[in-house]
């Protein structure tokens, strides 16, 4: 079974010069119907941006 998460990879100012936090979107593997081992994650290519405060609330 697969299910999708983000992971937190660095926290950057914008051009404002507030703190952000560059996400990478996931796959994560659980138990289940596939080969991979459980808990394993796959990085995919989609990004996003999220300001500090709406993560450390």
């Amino acid at each position: 079974m697969e299910e999708e998460a983000w992971r937190s990879v660095d926290v950057i100012k914008n051009k404002r010069g507030e703190p952000h936090v560059l996400q990478q979107k996931v796959t994560v593997y659980t138990a289940g119907m596939t080969n991979e081992s459980s808990g394993y994650t796959k990085p995919m290519t989609e990004h996003r941006l999220v300001p500090l405060d709406s993560v450390t609330k």
